[in-house]
């Protein structure tokens, strides 16, 4: 292929990576608000986010095989459009139930973004380049939960919870704009594949059979649902038990987004010296350090609200360096099933995000506890999946 992945191309398609995050990121200091309005019982507003999660990974098993079939801008056209369809629904919902089929909507058409801008990537280049470029695209994606959930917080303070979903509907209709513009078609016709359950399910055959892909997979799955967890549990911990104001929620969320732009950084410095799989177990190993020390400030009640952020810091940050490396060393064996393979990378990853997303509000006690807990495990479970699965190293 001919094309390159240029500085406009780059924030494109983070912006559409970022249909997603975006999402789920603008809304959450509205939780407790929409618990109170909607709601009336504790917890029930954090199925709103189960359910997005649950939409994502529905939505990711979906998009990735049809795009190795039809192409993956018509793919990104349809999904972008149902997102669209779903802001709307969210917009005018009147009740809890509404709001939360609405919410899986929305997300079943925002998890066409993460797949494709995976897919595109691996379109154009292979492991270290793409974990590369991966990297250049995440930070542009970065962008969204920084300002995000600041954002939400004022349009909250200032307008109400509906005014965030107008919000999510403008970014829609902008990214559909750019795609028109901007996205040229990575897959020419004659590299597609005839779409067929048959032929799905030897794909994903193929993919888990896969040492290398289902290390990263997996690494990459339960790396990102420590975030997760932190998104359905902090706006509890940060608003209500710690008193910080809602429209200053962002500015805590924003801290941790600064150490995966950091991360992210790094990463594109050294990934192609160092190598992509050496970079993944680094970052696992952050990961789990940060979950320990997480876990043990909790229990222990040290720092108060310091002893949260600043491990918080650390197993968010990790994901600067998880992130890229994890998607590019498990689309590597398979530049045919490009699609399909970040397709079962994005599936795994929002269904451990709904799981958890239910967890914290299974055991929501009132304290930071279960969070910590959640955290404490995951990680752990990721960096044993690196040190199982994967020998650091090039490829």
């Amino acid at each position: 292929m001919n094309i390159k992945v240029t500085r406009g191309l780059t924030l494109i398609l983070g912006g559409i990576a970022a249909l997603g995050a975006a999402g789920i990121d603008m809304y959450l200091p509205s939780l407790p608000t929409i618990e109170m309005e909607l709601a009336k019982e504790p917890g029930v507003s954090q199925l709103t986010l189960s359910a997005f999660f649950v939409g994502l990974a529905l939505g990711q098993l979906i998009y990735g095989p049809a795009s190795d079939a039809l192409g993956r801008r018509k793919v990104l056209i349809w999904g972008i459009l149902l997102y669209c369809f779903g802001g709307v629904a969210c917009l005018v919902a009147e009740t809890i139930e509404q709001l939360i089929f609405a919410r899986f909507i929305q997300a079943l058409g925002a998890a066409v973004g993460g797949v494709i801008a995976r897919a595109i990537v691996r379109d154009l280049y292979t492991l270290e380049k793409a974990a590369q470029a991966q990297s250049f695209i995440n930070l542009a994606f970065s962008i969204t939960p920084l300002l995000a959930p600041i954002l939400g917080g004022y349009l909250l303070v200032s307008f109400g919870w509906r005014s965030i979903f107008l919000a999510l509907l403008c970014f829609g209709l902008i990214c559909l704009v750019a795609l028109f513009l901007r996205v040229p078609e990575t897959l020419p016709p004659e590299r597609r594949k005839i779409f067929s359950p048959m032929s799905l399910i030897r794909g994903y055959r193929r993919i888990l059979s896969t040492r290398q892909s289902i290390g990263c997979i997996l690494t990459g799955a339960f790396g990102f649902a420590c975030m997760f967890t932190y998104f359905a549990a902090s706006p509890y911990i940060y608003i209500t038990i710690f008193g910080v104001p809602e429209e200053h929620y962002g500015f805590l969320f924003g801290l941790n987004v600064i150490g995966i732009i950091i991360g992210n950084i790094i990463n594109t410095r050294l990934v192609l010296r160092k190598g992509a799989l050496v970079m993944l177990r680094a970052g696992s190993i952050i990961s789990a350090l940060g979950g320990l020390c997480l876990f043990i400030a909790i229990v222990n009640n040290f720092c108060g609200i310091y002893g949260i952020i600043v491990p918080l810091f650390f197993v968010i940050g990790s994901l600067g360096f998880i992130g890229a490396n994890a998607v590019a060393g498990a689309l590597e064996p398979f530049p045919d099933l490009a699609g399909t393979t970040a397709s079962l990378f994005g599936f795994l990853q929002m269904t451990l995000g709904a799981c958890v997303g239910g967890f914290v509000s299974l055991l929501h006690d009132g304290t930071a506890l279960p969070m910590g807990a959640i955290i404490l495990i995951l990680s752990f479970i990721g960096l044993s999946s690196c040190l199982c699965f994967l020998r650091a190293g090039r490829v």
